[in-house]
């Protein structure tokens, strides 16, 4: 069916074609967002800079000396291994035993480290090739056997790769005409990928953020992006698939993010904030994300990044990463987790409604929550349905699913992780079905 819809509050006029359909299932209706883990460490005057899961239960986080485990998703976590002033920086793992530890350390015998019993204990890499590495600030783990790792921040840039889980490493060596400082490398394949930081020829306040790339696994590499404002270098990179990917950008002032769209070999400069200090970056799709930083509150976009608003949870992110488009985990001043949650459905009226009714939703347009309210008049309990569609009749998100007695209900539907727009909600029982559209307006 084809449907012209006109609406003169957002000043916009349109067709499109509709499609509903329903999958039945007895699952909760469930709701994607950020939450703080309770029981996870706290660090107020800090913040843990890395976390790592090797599936939906199983994860480490890293702070400067700390390395903590948890094997319920975060419900619950303990310290296995502990250097005080350890300046631990970065952590990956190829499996639920091997795994890789990187520290900001100077000293060779401390800069990398490998456990091959889940992080219970660590053993310091003392074989990395010359030139040797001074500072471990990303690790990217491509596979089971192979990891590339890169560093550091300040100076030397340096990459190496391993193929056996970190038993043996090969180095690489960059022109420092393309760039000097190395914060984070990500691959989507065992030879193509990107390690991004910085050039400078004299010191930070003269320098630029650099992206250099290869596609023949390290043995060269060009530098596909440079910036050209001093005093920044690239931070940290989330890629949603193998051609779109972000990379933050540290610098004083007016701060940029850099998009790809063609697998990093051309980059896109969009704005951020001033004053802001940017590092941490994830992107759910290239709709959704959030940029956080040190000393700072997390910043969300639901409009592919034209306009930013305070996330309301987290503060002083380092590091996102996703393990699915429903499942993610983010490290600041604490953990934080990306998941679905039950939705609630509250029964306000257990008197017999007249008919069967579906309200309009309220308020309307809405930013970012509104309420759907409906009545269900059958005396016998009966299955319903209450599904949210896209405009292009693409179902987002299903709030009820269950038997419910006659009565009346309300429903909250939270549009923070959808971007602006037409959406429509339909209700349906073993006898009836009815749709209302509403309108998200951020």
């Amino acid at each position: 069916m084809i449907i012209k819809l006109c609406f003169k509050t957002v000043k916009f006029c349109f067709f499109i074609v509709i499609i509903f359909y329903v999958i039945e299932s007895g699952a909760e209706a469930q709701i994607l967002k950020w939450r703080d883990l309770p029981n996870s460490p706290y660090n107020p005057g800090g913040r843990f800079d890395d976390v790592y899961f090797i599936n939906p239960d199983t994860g480490w986080i890293i702070s400067i000396s700390d390395v903590v485990r948890t094997n319920d998703g975060g419900n619950n976590w303990d310290t296995t291994f502990r250097i005080p002033g350890g300046n631990f920086r970065s952590i990956g793992f190829f499996d639920p035993q091997n795994g890789l530890l990187g520290t900001l350390s100077e000293d060779s015998n401390k800069v990398l480290y490998r456990t091959t019993n889940g992080g219970v204990n660590y053993t310091a890499i003392n074989n990395l090739p010359p030139p040797g590495l001074k500072g471990t600030c990303g690790i990217n783990i491509v596979d089971e056997n192979t990891a590339y790792i890169c560093g550091r921040w300040f100076t030397p840039a340096r990459i190496l790769k391993t193929t056996d889980k970190g038993i043996s490493w090969t180095s690489f060596t960059i022109d420092t005409a393309l760039a000097n400082s190395f914060v984070d490398c990500y691959f989507w394949s065992a030879d193509s990928g990107i390690v991004v930081g910085g050039y400078r020829t004299i010191n930070f306040s003269a320098g630029k953020s650099a992206i250099l790339m290869t596609t023949n696994s390290g043995v060269s590499w060009q530098r596909v992006y440079v910036s050209s404002r001093d005093g920044e270098y690239c931070w940290k990179i989330s890629f949603i698939n193998k051609n779109t990917g972000y990379v933050s950008t540290e610098r004083s002032g007016f701060t940029n993010y850099l998009k790809t769209t063609n697998g990093g070999f051309n980059w896109e400069e969009k704005p951020f904030l001033n004053n802001y200090t940017v590092q941490g970056i994830g992107f759910l799709n290239e709709t959704t994300g959030w940029i956080g930083g040190f000393g700072g509150a997390n910043y969300e976009t639901t409009d592919s990044g034209n306009s930013w608003h305070i996330a309301g949870w987290g503060r002083q992110m380092n590091r996102v990463r996703f393990l699915n488009d429903s499942l993610g985990y983010a490290v600041g001043q604490r953990t934080y987790k990306f998941s679905s949650e039950p939705v609630g459905i509250t029964n306000i009226s257990n008197e017999v409604p007249d008919k069967f009714q579906l309200f309009q939703n309220y308020p309307n347009p809405f930013n970012p929550a509104t309420i759907i309210k409906f009545d269900i008049e059958n005396e016998h309990d009966q299955h319903v349905n209450l599904i949210i569609f896209d405009a292009l009749g693409k179902r987002i998100s299903t709030l009820v699913n269950e038997k419910l007695n006659a009565g009346t209900y309300e429903v909250d539907f939270d549009g923070n992780n959808y971007p602006s727009g037409l959406y429509f909600y339909k209700l349906q029982t073993n006898k009836h079905s009815e749709t209302k559209r509403m309108i998200l307006l951020k």
